[in-house]
């Protein structure tokens, strides 16, 4: 499967861009698998709780103390923000200080200690600590994934792998739903413990990024790096290749130590310059926008939604088919995000999941109504469906697509870190609180409320963000200095 995969997406790139007959670029995409194979353990660990949470409340919960009260099970859910949180700085320290790679690796570390609590665990305790390990495991993977995915991939293909990330958070997912409706508790961690352990020892054989280690003075490996990832030769026409891409890579190296003379210690004072402080600005209202679409809350409140409308789906079942959905999305995102300028995929999903949340709240407001709806009662789940479908086409990968691309390579670690725990503070409100909003206002005004971010995600894109697609990170950051100057 993965094999066809590649496949695809390499002759996609070569309907772009015209290759030499002999360089193969198939390690590139290894790489990135190989990368995201910890995207993929993430998601096993989010998606583990949609299953089990109902197992842990009920009466036949696994735990020695028996089962959780409602306030316990809210912290289970949130602790994993806060942990995430905390780790986002740790991880963007990291990421400078030992490189991109080392630091991927180590995000393996919290994700196994995750599934050993949860396997080993009896009390409530137990899995608050373990929330806060996935927590950190995957502040590491939603910051250094999409910069190692940025740094190796090249102009003409950065779109397509960068999609990878959302791609193999919703295959874990999914997996962790299956599992956790078809396996037992223990048996699930048991099973999913072994997928960290698995990319530790696959992703070890592939390289740092060049972009890093030319910025260590690291040269000859960053060449080396080059011609793994590009499938250079001895050949003349490939020797060419790689010495005018190494060109570019010095260039720009040189034009941020002219910037920034003091880039060894990135501090806040970075942000200084005019393109840095716009990326992080759009930075930080991205995550935002992406969090507050309420897709995420929607996804943890499949269930409610499915039963309100009268869905004869087993929670269960249902937690699996949108799953699934997130998954038809994710991959037509990999396939069309290097095909179509990113502000137009993104522009249209973000209206499309507007239309979606809107029929949503109006089927809800006329069923509160006591308005006979009963002829109707498809629309809700067609319309979730609909909006998990196309967000995950465009509204939720792009966003850390065009974020990774965004960012200057200087402050790239340093503005991750501030953009990743931004997100996972938006985050931990909405999954904390929208039990409440939906007390307050009712499900319909949710979704409402959901459906004016998603157009203000639109209009924000269209006004605000430049086109990324195909463009170096070099022309990006000029476009960024040219809007700052007219």
């Amino acid at each position: 499967m993965f094999l066809d995969f590649i496949m695809t997406a390499e002759k996609i790139s070569s309907s772009q861009v015209t290759l030499t007959s002999d360089r193969k670029v198939y390690k590139l995409y290894l790489a990135a698998i190989g990368a995201n194979i910890i995207s993929l353990s993430l998601g096993t660990a989010i998606g583990w709780l949609s299953p089990f949470l109902p197992l842990l409340i009920s009466s036949d919960s696994p735990l020695q103390h028996g089962p959780v009260t409602d306030v316990q099970a809210t912290w289970i859910a949130s602790l994993l923000c806060i942990g995430a949180f905390c780790g986002t700085f740790l991880f963007g320290w990291s990421a400078d200080k030992f490189g991109r790679r080392a630091s991927l690796l180590s995000t393996a570390v919290p994700l196994i200690g995750f599934w050993t609590c949860v396997a080993f665990g009896t009390t409530v305790e137990v899995l608050y600590f373990a929330r806060i390990l996935a927590g950190l495991g995957a502040s590491g993977v939603f910051l250094l994934v999409p910069m190692y995915i940025t740094e190796i991939a090249e102009d003409r293909n950065r779109g397509t792998l960068g999609s990878f990330f959302i791609l193999f958070l919703n295959i874990g997912t999914l997996i962790s739903f299956v599992m956790g409706s078809y396996t037992s508790y223990h048996l699930t961690a048991y099973v999913l413990s072994t997928v960290p352990l698995a990319y530790l020892v696959i992703f070890f054989q592939f390289p740092e990024t060049p972009m890093y280690l030319i910025r260590c003075n690291r040269v000859r490996d960053a060449e080396c790096s080059l011609k793994y990832l590009r499938g250079y030769t001895s050949t003349p026409d490939h020797l060419d290749m790689l010495r005018s891409e190494m060109d570019g890579l010095l260039q720009m190296q040189m034009t941020t130590v002219k910037d920034s003379p003091e880039h060894s210690t990135v501090s806040l004072a970075a942000f200084s310059s005019p393109p840095a402080r716009k990326a992080l600005i759009i930075g930080l209202v991205l995550v935002s926008l992406n969090q507050l679409s309420g897709c995420f809350a929607l996804i943890n409140y499949t269930s409610q939604i499915f039963a309100d409308a009268g869905s004869d789906l087993d929670p269960n079942m249902a937690a699996i088919v949108v799953g699934a959905i997130q998954i038809t999305g994710s991959y037509g995102s990999s396939i069309i995000v290097d095909r179509y300028q990113r502000k137009h995929v993104y522009i249209v999903s973000s209206f499309l999941a507007t239309i979606g949340l809107f029929v949503m709240g109006t089927h809800g407001y006329l069923k509160s109504q006591h308005i006979d709806v009963s002829a109707i009662n498809w629309i809700p789940v067609a319309s979730l469906s609909f909006v998990i479908f196309i967000a995950s086409i465009g509204l939720l990968p792009l966003t850390f697509v065009i974020l990774s691309e965004i960012l200057p390579p200087n402050v790239r670690s340093m503005g991750g870190s501030l953009c990743t725990a931004f997100l996972w503070t938006i985050s931990f409100l909405v999954v904390k609180y929208f039990p409440a909003m939906v007390e307050l206002i009712g499900l319909h005004g949710c979704m409402w409320m959901f459906s004016a971010v998603c157009l203000s995600a639109g209009l924000f894109n269209a006004i605000f963000i430049p086109e990324t697609r195909g463009q170096s990170i070099e022309q990006i950051m000029h476009a960024f200095e040219n809007d700052n100057k007219s």
